[in-house]
């Protein structure tokens, strides 16, 4: 059957820019029907430019041949205009544009042989991971503003800081325009479904606020007050937390920014009580329903809503609005797309105050502010510059990597995140930062547990902080300390030992007494009582880079002792998981809402990965990682002679490498091959379909990460090879080295 997939010009009222309209035949709407509608900016007002455009655009939906992301070579060959290039093909390529590359080539690292130390912050929210990054900078909460710090998330990117003479450099990339309309839609989805079943006032709470908090269309659009709110707060202290500078926006502007606020939920409103008008004409009252049969309801009001044109409109409308306050910063210079949407945006300046001042539009969280913010589009910052500490005489020689909190969204796993394992070997230290006045908890011990199982022991710092705030009748003097490090001393002997041989917990502990500190009031300017325990961490981070150990030694290993490690490996996988899904029943696993099911499959299917709180990549990522690096701890014998200390330095070498192959490896087998299959999980909408998505990513990880038995299964063993040649491969690796080192 001939296709029928027609682009039009279309008038964007309000706007400069004319659109086109299209259904793009390789991506499925939310029926999972080929042909999802597609509204994008043709970045000219020209009508007869514009009509140009979408006649080739049209040219490609005829021609089936270029229907692919392997036929984009011959599109530009052909000689389509770079516009209609990336209309049509930006949105099915199968990775993201890469955000640090960007930031790389305008702002480069310094050379890791220039003796400059890289340093990662990790560490949950709220344990003064970003006011260290602050002390380590010399950043004042009154004059610089950043990192902005706050008491709830507030990290949801990274933000990477090059200490060095000359200018101040910012480097701040953006998510793309099909990235930043997937959000858009989460946004009005989630507001759809609030709006079925609540009031208005809570339907545009969810509409500006996502619940994990890491999408705030709110700072970009403004907030909602009803004017009866009693916005006062009884405990606010005027004099607690950054300065709030008085942002020069008018009433008047607020008041427009409400207007356009009111008017977007009123449309989402409308649209959620047609479609749940037209489902309880069907199948009854929505409120009188049995709950498995409300669900099924409500998935089908959001279902059919999210398919009607208004609902496009809705998106579209939101996403020019969002277009228009990147036109707020007039300083710098942006990198756009051949379309009109900003990718990157650089500064380079000597002036600190205009440096720091422009950098609020883009990292600022103040209230005072919402409504000009362009934090949530951001994806990554990069800043360069004098950065000195009040408590040192010179600049040192960093590179500093804050990151987003661990456990930032309430997750159904603690797992560390993949992507941020994959900078481990980046770096030359990972200061896990953690509040002494809390209890470590189970998120602290799943990063050490990471740390550990990828060779990254040596890398690795304590920081505790808020050691001012500790208090009792028994936290007197040296008492406070002992009580800290014994918290961290709980964690290592007890959570980490139920993973870890006995022996590598003891060098942990060891290393940890020796790499720990004490660190209070590093909120404040200057805390003079916690500078000499700053200088102490400042000599330790600068010493980090890691010098070369003659090896004269390797370990030797049983492989089938791998097999029974694999298996191990994907049973911690894939019994959690069946929990989740609610197959199976595990005392410490929840199921999962089916709202959180689907929106795992919709962001697998599109390729996203936005840092959604289901991580199937890095569940299995960690239990591979622990599971082998078990095995790694246990060969059979050594080849040569060598001390613990050097035997602890080349397995930990091995287990590096071995966890950059298995990275690559969880995403492949839970991304990228099985693409297909999220998209049919996503794609189920009606009665019964929340079964029916449960039953397909169940068979997803049944086939990409089977259980292997003694049955003959050839899933199994493509499973078993796959990881197993992932790590014959480093160990060969790094044997090699050796070779080279013994030759020498």
């Amino acid at each position: 059957m001939k296709n029928t997939f027609t682009a039009s010009v279309r008038e964007n009222p309000g706007r400069q820019f004319l659109v086109v309209e299209f259904r793009h035949p390789l991506r499925n709407d939310t029926n999972n029907r080929r042909g999802k509608k597609i509204r994008k900016g043709l970045g000219t007002a020209d009508r007869s430019e514009a009509e140009m455009l979408v006649e080739q655009l049209n040219h490609v939906l005829r021609d089936e041949s270029l229907w692919s992301v392997g036929a984009l070579p011959e599109a530009i060959r052909r000689g389509f205009d770079p516009r209609v290039i990336e209309i049509f093909y930006a949105d099915i390529e199968p990775t993201s544009r890469k955000a640090k590359t960007m930031r790389e080539q305008v702002l480069p690292f310094p050379d890791r042989s220039s003796g400059y130390s890289r340093i990662l912050l990790i560490g949950v929210p709220g344990s003064g991971k970003t006011s260290l990054d602050r002390q380590l900078m010399g950043s004042q909460s009154e004059r610089d503003a950043f990192p902005p710090t706050s008491v709830n998330r507030t990290t949801t990117f990274p933000i990477e800081t090059i200490f060095r003479p000359g200018n101040y450099a910012a480097a701040v990339t953006f998510l793309s325009e099909h990235e930043t309309r997937f959000e858009i839609e989460e946004s009005v989805s989630a507001a759809i479904l609030r709006a079925t079943t609540d009031n208005f006032e809570r339907t545009a709470k969810d509409f500006l606020e996502q619940s994990d908090m890491r999408f705030r269309l709110k700072y970009i659009l403004g907030d909602y007050k009803p004017e009866e709110t009693n916005d006062q707060d009884p405990y606010d202290d005027p004099n607690q937390d950054d300065f709030i500078e008085d942002c020069g926006f008018e009433d008047d502007e607020r008041r427009k920014d409400q207007e356009k606020i009111e008017i977007f939920v009123n449309r989402i409103w409308t649209l959620a009580r047609e479609y749940r008008t037209k489902v309880e004409s069907e199948f009854g009252n929505l409120d009188s329903m049995e709950a498995d049969h409300r669900s099924a309801a409500l998935d089908l009001i959001q279902t059919e809503a999210e398919s009607a044109d208004e609902y496009t409109s809705i998106v579209s409308d939101i996403l020019e609005e969002i277009r228009e306050r990147f036109n707020s910063v007039t300083v710098g210079k942006y990198e756009k797309t051949t379309t009109g949407w900003p990718r990157s945006w650089y500064l380079d300046t000597r002036d600190r105050t205009e440096f720091f001042t422009t950098l609020r539009f883009f990292a600022g969280i103040a209230s005072t502010r919402w409504g000009h913010l362009l934090t949530p589009l951001v994806n990554g910052i990069r800043v360069s510059g004098p950065f000195q500490p009040s408590w040192s005489i010179t600049i040192p020689k960093f590179v500093v990597i804050d990151t987003e909190g661990l456990g930032h969204k309430a997750d159904a796993s603690a797992d560390l995140p993949d992507h941020l394992i994959s900078m481990f070997n980046e770096v030359d230290s990972i200061i896990l930062v953690h509040s002494a006045k809390n209890a470590m908890d189970f998120s602290v011990g799943k990063a050490l547990e990471a740390l550990v199982s990828a060779g990254q022991t040596k890398k690795t710092v304590i920081a505790f902080t808020h050691m001012d705030a500790v208090h009792g009748p028994n936290l007197k003097g040296r008492a406070k300390y002992e009580h800290a490090f014994n918290n961290l001393r709980n964690i290592v002997e007890n959570q980490l030992a139920k993973s870890l041989p006995s022996e590598v917990i003891r060098f942990v502990t060891d290393h940890l007494e020796r790499n720990v500190f004490y660190l209070g009031k590093i909120n404040e300017v200057k805390p003079e009582p916690a500078y000499p325990e700053l200088r102490r961490l400042a000599n330790r981070l600068e010493s980090a880079a890691p010098t070369l150990r003659r090896v004269i030694a390797f370990p030797k290993y049983n492989m089938d002792h791998l097999v029974l490690s694999i298996r191990e490996a994907a049973e911690s996988f894939r019994l959690p998981w069946r929990a989740r899904l609610g197959l199976d029943i595990l005392p410490q696993v929840s199921p999962c809402p089916w709202q959180s099911i689907k929106a795992m499959t919709r962001r697998y299917a599109e390729g996203f990965d936005d840092g959604y709180r289901l991580r199937p990549v890095s569940n299995l990522l960690t239990n591979l990682n622990v599971a082998v690096s078990r095995f790694l701890e246990t060969p059979t014998s050594w080849d040569g002679e060598a001390t613990n200390e050097e035997k602890r330095d080349i397995v930990d070498h091995i287990k590096a490498v071995v966890t950059d192959s298995l990275a690559e490896l969880s995403v492949r087998r839970l991304r990228e091959q099985p693409q297909p299959q999220w998209q049919t999980a996503y794609g189920y909408s009606g009665r019964g379909t929340t079964r029916d998505r449960r039953d397909t990513v169940e068979s997803i990880y049944s086939r990409w990460v089977p259980i292997p038995t003694g049955v003959g299964n050839v899933d199994a063993e493509q499973f078993l090879e796959d990881v197993k040649s992932k790590v014959v491969a480093a160990i060969d690796n790094v044997r090699s080295e050796v070779e080279v080192q013994r030759a020498q």
